[in-house]
């Protein structure tokens, strides 16, 4: 007897999904292109108006994050494994934990790492005097707020909803998912092809869209400035093309490969590169000053975290607040809901508490330790006056900041060709595990079983945004860059307090959704 074939997924383009998102973002090509005066102005205003009415949002649903995922680590739900007792994981715990802390750190605390504690000594809150030692404390303290609990709050918790409705529940592969308990009470279809999940995915994908952009720009930014130490080429719209062109071509051969082989391979070459610099710069660095700072902005900002996460600059009259913590928030938020489907798919076969300490707990020692590191180095040059950052900053830009300290360090030119390596990889694996998802929930078909998405629609998504970005650096600089990530995270904010209600209700009755259980 002829034994039957099992019968072919195909994937095909969920089009409410796929086309409004990407024409949305073909038009804001176009339109920067056309008036970049008024695509700025257009931008600006918008981000003022996000900021001023809902930056408390941003605030708070930060915390709620972080309340919903001690819940979830402590209660039963801990311990369910994602995909029921029988589940085989793709990962080993190690791979899982490379791909993870490369994908949510992308590019960010790489650029940010030094640049970030200089502009807090520059320009501190109201009350802190500038350039002080208490405005490098306060720095300092900010770097492990920023860094750490913050963002990873606003990771993890998607990466929780979502893994739990795709494996357990066996929801669709949307970012609706992530809402389920909601959808599924006021009776809500869900399915691929229903008109709620396209029309939801579609604006989420084009808010991830924008806030991607921030990411590739900062690391365009951030090589264009390692380019330029090592070579003398000025980092302008030439590098900046060349740079870019680079990185989608890498990009397009790991996206081939899948994420068991490009992704993981460079993922743990890239962990390799990030502890090799962190020992050499604590060795050759001021060793007992990032012991001692690190060691005291830790225990000052864990003290006081509610107040530092919740904190809007309402009764100081000072914007601080607003340009850099809630920034933060929103523009951390415009990609964490969809990011969590990819991040969430790494975890089948281990129990949500392994999810968490993965996605939540690794994470931030290893930014807590790369803050102490490099962002302790930063400030100790500033404070003993062996380099004036205050001025290269507001007179070379951001990305000439960390390469001016390390040009002061013994081995400066491999230390830049080690760093300049770690950028590259970062913004590969950040382009890849983001086309990734973002042409998953373009498409129907993926399962559990299946879950890689088109190569031709993860390429296509890697061009968009690489074109995108060039024109953003040439017309707007980092001003611009921020705006745009930013305004990508007010739907968002919606949405991931929409998941915070949908794993408190999951913790509170595991049994009553864990579908793996009854079957």
């Amino acid at each position: 007897m002829k034994q039957m074939k099992p019968a072919k997924t195909t994937n095909r383009i969920r089009k409410l999904a796929f086309w409004p998102a990407f024409l949305l973002l073909i038009g804001a090509l176009v339109y920067s292109i056309i008036d970049q005066n008024g695509f700025y102005a257009m931008a600006s205003a918008a981000n003022s108006w996000v900021l001023t009415n809902f930056g408390w949002s941003y605030s708070l649903t930060s915390f709620l994050c972080l309340v919903a995922i001690a819940v979830a680590y402590f209660s039963p739900l801990g311990n369910v494994v994602l995909g029921g007792e029988n589940a085989k994981p793709i990962l080993s715990k190690r791979n899982w934990a490379a791909i993870t802390l490369c994908t949510a750190m992308a590019a960010g605390a790489l650029f940010w790492g030094m640049a970030e504690p200089i502009f807090h000594m520059a320009t501190p809150p109201a009350g802190i005097e500038a350039n002080s030692w208490e405005s490098a404390k306060f720095a300092m303290e900010t770097m492990v707020l920023h860094w750490s609990i913050h963002p990873y709050a606003l990771y993890t918790l998607p990466v929780i909803a979502f893994a739990f409705a795709f494996f357990n529940m066996k929801k669709p592969f949307s970012v609706a998912s992530q809402l389920c308990i909601i959808t599924d009470k006021f009776h809500i279809k869900t399915g691929e092809k229903n008109i709620f999940p396209q029309i939801l995915d579609t604006i989420l994908l084009f808010s991830m869209g924008l806030g991607i952009l921030g990411v590739i720009c900062t690391g365009t930014l951030n090589m264009g400035g390692a380019l330029q130490a090592l070579t003398g080429i000025k980092s302008k719209s030439a590098a900046w093309l060349f740079i870019l062109s680079v990185i989608t071509v890498c990009f397009i051969i790991s996206s081939i490969s899948g994420i068991q082989k490009g992704i993981k391979l460079l993922s743990n070459i890239n962990v390799v590169i990030y502890f090799i610099l962190l020992v050499l710069l604590f060795i050759i660095g001021p060793t007992i000053f990032m012991i001692d700072g690190t060691l005291e902005a830790v225990g000052s900002t864990f003290s006081h975290l509610p107040e530092k996460l919740l904190t809007t600059g309402a009764y100081s009259g000072d914007s601080w607040a607003k340009n850099w913590t809630v920034f933060y928030a929103g523009s951390w938020g415009s990609w964490a809901p969809i990011s969590a489907c990819f991040l969430a798919r790494l975890g089948v076969g281990y129990k949500i508490k392994d999810l968490i300490k993965i996605n939540f707990g690794i994470p931030i020692l290893f930014n807590i330790l790369w803050a102490g590191v490099f962002s302790n180095l930063a400030i100790n040059f500033q404070l003993m006056g062996r380099l004036n950052l205050i001025e290269i900053l507001e007179t070379q830009g951001a990305e000439a900041v960390i390469y001016s300290v390390f040009r002061e360090l013994p081995g400066s030119t491999i230390i830049i060709l080690l760093f300049f390596l770690a950028l590259v990889l970062s913004m590969i694996t950040a382009m890849d595990s983001t086309t990734n998802s973002i042409a998953a929930l373009s498409t129907s078909g993926i399962s559990p079983d299946a879950q890689e998405a088109p190569v031709f629609l993860k390429v296509m998504w890697g061009l968009i945004f690489a074109v995108l970005s060039y024109i953003m650096l040439t017309i707007a600089g980092i001003d611009g860059i921020k705006m745009v990530s930013n305004l990508g995270g007010l739907p968002n904010i919606f949405i991931l307090l929409g998941g915070v209600f949908c794993v408190l209700k999951i913790a509170s009755n595991v049994k009553k959704y864990d579908f793996t259980k009854k079957e």
